[in-house]
């Protein structure tokens, strides 16, 4: 049972007949890998694998270019190179297979939380596909399609079709870029007035809610929690707890590029999407580490096939749980990732209280190209200091970053100076990842 009621299930099953959509075939099909032995899981992989790559050597012009006079008949994953954010942006024309027309596809825009900035595309249809996986992981946390729900999203304006779903799905969103204790307080009252049962989004944003009711003494029972787009701390995990009795929490795993990679379940381990994705885990020169051992994330989409993301290094760092320690009575047969190695996402408070998190940013600065990196840093609460690097391949002008201060104006209320500082290099975090916000105001308490 995936749906709460029939009508529900009567209005999904004519949307995606309206809209010609594969919604529901693809949740269908994901809940029936989950069913799957390791072995049959494996061999769906593989020939997923024995799809992608030849397709992606004789149809894309990037590869076409790499494996020139070579013999493809026994061609490996491991014989490509590595797919960079930087690649995605000089190559993406060059990406994209000649089967495809590039005004027929969907342009996917990622900012993330490296802070560099890429495209890559994918068929239209696909991310019905994509929303598929997505419900097949609320699933996963006890959700049924139906099940008052309020999502903590990104979206400044909630415009048609996306609010006539949230009607239908009994879904409350928040958007979540800039929210003030009164917000949540408001928050608060809707959680008891609406009777919501699940949380879903950015878990910096839940995390605030949660501390607001702990603070105010108060609580409320939440069945589940369903994490993405952010880290997934253990001091959230903590607050969830306190805050909402104890709900099932999931944490997912995934990126703007179409990617939904992996996600938690039944174990503190990460279930690896393998009919969607390959995962390897490579050192700094690229070549495989052992599992138990930490290395540098690169994935392959086995769906893509309008833009093949090959080996696509993400700027991640993670381990994969070695055969040997995978528990026996695991709840599914996917390849299992023992940790996700990150760092704690920062917030930028403000002296009238809102709070900032990573894709306040992230989703104002995705709009403008013309900026390939950036990082936020905060050293006291009337001001932010925020470094840019430009991309050479647009027309740069002083304009953006009036466009950029004022959008930020509008989420703060006016309350933070902004200093802009053009530099040529961002320093990456510890983890090897670029970071997007540093705070140093809990060092200076």
């Amino acid at each position: 049972m995936i749906f709460k009621n029939l009508f529900v299930k009567t209005v999904v099953s004519l949307g995606d007949k309206l809209l010609g959509a594969n919604y529901l075939s693809s949740l269908h099909k994901w809940n029936k890998y989950d069913r799957l032995s390791e072995s049959q899981l494996e061999k769906i992989q593989e020939e997923n694998l024995k799809k992608i790559l030849p397709h992606a050597c004789s149809t894309v012009p990037y590869y076409q270019k790499c494996f020139l006079n070579k013999d493809l008949s026994e061609l490996r994953l491991t014989d490509f190179p590595q797919l960079t954010k930087e690649l995605l942006r000089e190559q993406k024309e060059n990406l994209i297979s000649t089967k495809y027309n590039v005004s027929d596809l969907q342009k996917n825009y990622s900012s993330g939380s490296s802070g560099v900035q890429s495209f890559s595309y994918n068929e239209k249809k696909s991310r019905f596909f994509l929303q598929g996986i997505q419900s097949h992981w609320y699933l996963w946390s006890g959700y049924r399609i139906g099940d008052s729900t309020m999502q903590f999203g990104m979206s400044p304006k909630r415009v048609f079709p996306k609010n006539l779903k949230d009607l239908f799905y009994n879904i409350h969103y928040v958007n979540s870029f800039s929210l003030s204790k009164p917000d949540h307080l408001h928050l608060i009252k809707l959680l008891k007035k609406k009777k919501i049962d699940y949380l879903i989004g950015y878990p910096s944003a839940i995390n605030q809610l949660a501390q607001t009711l702990i603070d105010t003494k108060n609580s409320h029972p939440i069945k589940g929690i369903v994490s993405l787009g952010d880290k997934l701390f253990p001091h959230f995990i903590t607050n969830f707890k306190k805050a909402f009795d104890s709900p099932k929490i999931i944490d997912t795993y995934g990126c703007a590029e179409g990617l939904l990679m992996a996600c938690t379940n039944d174990l503190d381990y990460y279930y690896i999407m393998s009919p969607h994705v390959c995962i390897e885990i490579v050192d700094d020169q690229g070549n495989n580490v052992k599992d138990g051992e930490m290395g540098h994330v690169l994935v392959t989409s086995l769906t893509n096939f309008a833009m093949p993301m090959i080996r696509y290094k993400l700027g991640d760092l993670a381990i994969k749980l070695p055969k040997e320690k995978y528990p026996i009575n695991r709840k599914y047969n996917y390849p299992l990732l023992e940790k996700i190695v990150g760092r704690e996402t920062d917030i930028v408070k403000t002296s009238n209280g809102k709070t900032l998190i990573v894709h306040s940013f992230t989703g104002i600065v995705e709009y403008f190209p013309e900026i390939k990196q950036f990082k936020i840093t905060q050293n006291s609460l009337e001001k932010i200091e925020f470094e840019y690097i430009t991309d050479s391949n647009f027309n740069f002008s002083d304009e953006i970053l009036k466009k950029i201060e004022t959008k930020i104006n509008l989420l703060t209320e006016n309350s933070l100076d902004i200093e802009f500082k053009k530099v040529a290099f961002i320093k990456a975090s510890p983890s090897g990842k670029p970071q997007i916000i540093e705070s140093n105001l809990k060092q200076k308490s």
